[in-house]
């Protein structure tokens, strides 16, 4: 019977290979937590320092969205700037993803439901658009919106208690990293629940979402707050402008920007960085890198 299983010898005229299985991050598990906020099954990696860390020291964690793609590079650029005596300390990173129903549906399924979670509402403009790509892809089911309530809830209420109660974390010491839909969240989180956490890692966020909903949630949570304590890193790719309307991502941050530094917050660290030369999918590593370095300086 044919089997999908690589032999565990594989020979290639005078090279002998042993097949050891599946490449992992050394120093990490995974572990498979099923949500009742969200009613889904969720994949966490957890990456541990490299580094002795003292046994007595709670760790910071790092929580990395759209984990599939951005758990490998965040957890290991982390490693690497903890080498640095003036980088960062010993940090857990957590990646928050998804367990797809099969590896056909992979894809489509990723795109279906971090809609669903990173999305604080509809967006009539890019729906259809979606609807269309993933019923291409395969995905059958109808493509939920306005999530970002009841995913916000499983991370603070569901995934932080289970990382606590496995791990020596630091409670006070809580980053959110997000890229594109899920910077958008991460802005949502910062405006809805900003004691969650204390650092957010924002790179290219879809900031055009519902006609630029983001901007009255700002403004909204400026109505009712003096301050803002929090360390903000937002970041993008300088050729993502390229892109044109109605996402326009270098000019919708820059008016973030500037519309969170017009508000003077006390305890707000802000930093905007624009990265010359880099597209919407190439910026991630290097806004990683200079992220977490100005997050932890």
């Amino acid at each position: 019977m044919p089997t999908t299983e690589a032999p565990s010898l594989i020979q290639t005229r005078d090279i002998e290979a042993e097949d050891l299985g599946r490449a992992t991050i050394a120093g990490s598990r995974r572990y498979a937590l099923t949500s009742r906020a969200v009613d889904q099954t969720f994949i966490v990696d957890v990456a541990r320092p490299t580094l002795p860390t003292p046994a007595d020291r709670p760790l910071p964690v790092i929580y990395v969205l759209d984990a599939d793609g951005a758990f490998g590079v965040t957890a290991q650029t982390a490693r690497m700037l903890q080498m640095e005596a003036a980088g960062l300390p010993p940090v857990l990173v957590v990646g928050v993803g998804y367990r797809y129903s099969s590896p056909k549906l992979a894809r489509a399924e990723h795109g279906a439901w971090r809609t669903r979670d990173f999305s604080p509402s509809l967006d009539r403009f890019s729906a259809p658009h979606t609807r269309a790509a993933l019923a291409e892809a395969g995905y059958e089911a109808e493509v939920r919106y306005g999530g970002a309530a009841a995913f916000l809830a499983f991370l603070t209420e569901e995934l932080r208690p289970f990382i606590a109660a496995c791990y020596a974390t630091n409670p006070s010491d809580q980053t959110l990293v997000g890229m594109s839909l899920g910077g958008l969240f991460s802005l949502y989180a910062l405006f809805q629940a900003p004691a969650a956490f204390n650092r957010h890692l924002i790179v290219s966020p879809a900031l055009w979402w519902d006609e630029r909903i983001i901007f009255a949630e700002e403004a909204a949570y400026a109505e009712i707050a003096t301050d803002l304590p929090a360390k903000v890193f937002l970041g993008v790719g300088a050729s993502e402008e390229a892109d044109g309307a109605p996402y326009w991502p270098v000019s919708n941050l820059a008016a973030l920007d500037a519309a969170l530094r017009g508000r003077r917050y006390p305890e707000l660290h802000l930093t905007h960085h624009v990265f010359p030369d880099e597209t919407h999918m190439s910026v991630y590593p290097g806004a990683v890198s200079r992220g977490l370095r100005a997050l932890f300086k």
